[in-house]
């Protein structure tokens, strides 16, 4: 019976290495990366960061399962993904995290406004001091966000002499541009570095444009402010 036992075993753990794992971790790993510096714009997350310093093994945990395997599900995208998980934090009362969720929210075109209604609906399940916790959070974010955004001279609408491309530079720091009859083909954010714009799309896609002369050049096009 004992060396049944020794044989099935040596069989099973044979079939295993046969079979090989599944999805190696450190590609786990890669793919959570990727995903959060979607999430945040290009930029690494500064608390993963943190943790990776001093818990690497923590934040290897949390790269390779929560982003990695969680967070890279393709049943939902970015934007319908990020209000789930405001919803769940704000009932929980997870300030931190409810916080760096709704930036990422933010950051793929979930509106205030929509965050907004997220917070107030939080008072069904979890009642009104966690709607109001979240509240607060949500004030701070907003405020953080329009603290960071530098005054520059190109906000307005940039279009191509034909008119078929309509790019609108808005001064909280995102775009929306139109293409014939598609009036918001693309948006996300932007950022300004003197004459220089650098784009990332809510899709996770990047750009970058100068503008020469009162003339933006971006994406092989030339667009004109339109007065």
């Amino acid at each position: 019976m004992k060396n049944l036992a020794i044989k099935t075993m040596s069989a099973a753990a044979g079939a295993l290495m046969a079979a090989g794992p599944v999805v190696a971790q450190d590609d786990r790993i890669a793919r959570g990366e990727a995903v959060v510096r979607t999430l945040n714009g290009g930029q690494a997350q500064p608390t993963l960061e943190g943790l990776r310093r001093d818990f690497p093994f923590l934040a290897d945990a949390i790269a390779g399962y929560a982003l990695g395997e969680v967070w890279a599900r393709p049943g939902l995208d970015h934007r319908t993904r990020q209000i789930a998980a405001v919803a769940a934090f704000a009932a929980l009362g997870l300030r931190p995290f409810f916080k760096v969720h709704a930036g990422y929210a933010l950051n793929h075109g979930v509106t205030a406004d929509e965050l907004k209604e997220v917070v107030y609906l939080t008072t069904v399940p979890a009642g009104f001091p966690r709607a109001i916790e979240a509240a607060q959070a949500l004030n701070e974010v907003l405020e953080e966000r329009n603290k960071a955004v530098a005054p520059h001279p190109y906000v307005g609408m940039w279009v191509t002499a034909d008119g078929n491309v309509r790019h609108e530079l808005l001064a909280n720091g995102r775009y929306v541009e139109a293409r014939g009859t598609r009036e918001k083909a693309y948006q996300g954010r932007y950022t300004m570095k003197g004459n220089h714009i650098d784009y990332v799309d809510d899709t996770g896609f990047t750009a970058d444009g100068d503008f020469v002369d009162g003339v933006l050049y971006h994406g092989g096009m030339v667009l004109y402010r339109r007065k």
